[in-house]
């Protein structure tokens, strides 16, 4: 070997030295950067003849199948976080089915208000309190109906957000694949590049789940677990949605998550939204409106002093039940203004029926006792709802509070799971990924000595030119 190959040599080593030296501080500098992956240098031997030179190639230090797992384990997460989310204020205004502001409490004392008002038809103190009692049912209802259509109105501005979040994330990263076509994955451009795709990917998971698949020339293709291309290249797909359906298509092709046989995805806070627009808000909805069309139905049945088509104790904002307009129905429930003597009413036909002309027998309890039987009988529900064909109203209430409740339930404990789960993907992929000070730091020692060698050997052939020269 020749003293200027031996010089040469000496001369990348220090250059692949420094550049050691240049990955460790910036790891160093870049510890608590949030989507950076930590650098290792890879020194590779170049070269031939007699002497073979060293080569250093810039790696970032990631394991995607991990980071794939930690995604899914967030999107798993961000999809059961939106019942508490938008459910929870509706759920508050329910109350649970012990709660005296639920419905099922107020139906419960609604007929205990009857059964006294049976001892002691005559007594007007006692039919007032009746006609309180029907009142506060109306006004649970009233009240679980607003509410949810707020909830409804919450999670459509949701997701009508999460989805210009989501197009603006693969607009960035069909950007970024422009910028990484045929980049030279060892720079540390490229790997800055690298580290913005690892961040817009992570919030986009957060979203909903994908796949990833990097191509030849360095750039990503992502698409659905359904198979629907969001990114190819530098085109980017555009996701559009229908905020009362809960419906998203990408491009025109529907992606709606949870359909059969669609091509769509399954989590993350899109797919959370989409599930209460589309089913549990709906079927929630109608579940208010089954209790609500039991109670303006078997009362119109049990009044004999009203005519077919005439409204009962409970309407329809003042009209008789209508079956093709039950839509909403909870939210219009209201009491007859017949019994009542703000509104022109009278008391005692809570004993006699909303009907009557005049005040009948005021010891009379027929009428009450119908009324009353009401709530012993089995009737026919709609089994749309999810909460069984037939059922008495009192148990249809209960059941109704207790199902609505256990979403939330399940939906935290969902979250709870998940949450495990993605601690213990991101502890894992923090070790892979993430920079641990001491470790750089014993790097540093080592870099020194390798340094110092290096400059010892080019110390060494400097030496021995300048004996070569003073020898001629």
């Amino acid at each position: 070997m020749s003293i200027s190959s031996a010089y040469n040599i000496a001369r990348s080593g220090l250059q692949s030295t420094e550049g050691r030296a240049n990955l460790v501080a910036g790891n160093i500098a870049n510890a608590q950067t949030a989507g950076y992956a930590r650098r290792e240098g890879v020194q590779v031997s170049s070269g031939g003849g007699q002497g073979t030179a060293v080569e250093l190639r810039m790696v970032r230090q990631i394991d995607e199948r991990l980071a794939g797992m930690t995604r899914g384990a967030g999107a798993e997460l961000g999809s059961a976080n939106v019942t508490g989310e938008i459910l929870g204020g509706y759920l508050l205004t329910l109350g649970q089915p012990g709660d005296e502001i639920s419905p099922a409490a107020r139906m419960a004392e609604f007929q205990v208000g009857l059964d006294l008002l049976a001892n002691n038809p005559s007594d007007a103190s006692v039919q007032n309190d009746v006609l309180q009692r029907a009142n506060s049912l109306v006004n649970s209802l009233n009240s679980a109906a607003s509410a949810l259509d707020r909830s409804r109105a919450q999670a459509a501005d949701s997701f009508e957000t999460s989805v210009a979040q989501v197009n603006d994330a693969l607009s960035g990263i069909a950007a970024l694949n422009k910028q990484l076509r045929g980049a030279n994955s060892g720079t540390s451009g490229a790997g800055g590049l690298m580290d913005e795709m690892t961040r817009r990917l992570d919030a986009l998971g957060e979203q909903m789940d994908f796949q990833t698949r990097w191509e030849a020339d360095g750039t990503l293709t992502l698409h659905t677990a359904g198979g629907t291309e969001l990114v190819n290249g530098n085109d980017a797909a555009k996701l559009t949605a229908n905020g009362q359906t809960g419906a998203l298509y990408a491009d025109g092709i529907n992606i709606t998550p949870g359909q059969t046989g669609g091509r769509g995805f399954t989590s993350g806070r899109l797919a959370g939204l989409s599930d209460m627009l589309s089913s549990v808000i709906p079927q929630m909805n109608l579940q208010l409106d089954e209790l609500a069309r039991g109670l303006v139905q078997s009362f119109e049945a049990a009044d004999t002093s009203i005519a077919v088509g005439d409204p009962g104790l409970f309407t329809d904002s003042g009209a008789a039940f209508d079956p093709a307009n039950i839509d909403g129905l909870a939210g219009r429930l209201a009491v007859n203004d017949s019994v009542q003597p703000e509104k022109g009413g009278a008391l005692w036909r809570l004993r006699d029926g909303v009907g009557a002309v005049t005040a009948g027998d005021s010891g009379a309890t027929d009428q009450i006792n119908a009324l009353i039987g009401i709530f012993d009988d089995v009737q026919a529900m709609d089994s749309a709802a999810g909460l069984g064909t037939s059922m008495r109203l009192g148990d249809y209430a209960a059941e109704l509070v207790g199902h609505q409740h256990n979403i939330r339930v399940s939906a935290d404990a969902r979250a709870e799971t998940a949450s495990i789960r993605l601690v213990s993907y991101e502890d894992g992929r923090s070790n892979v990924e993430g920079v641990n000070i001491d470790t750089e730091l014993q790097k540093l020692l080592e870099i020194e000595q390798a340094y110092g060698a290096n400059s010892q050997v080019l110390s060494s052939l400097s030496d021995m030119i300048d004996t070569l020269l003073n020898s001629v």
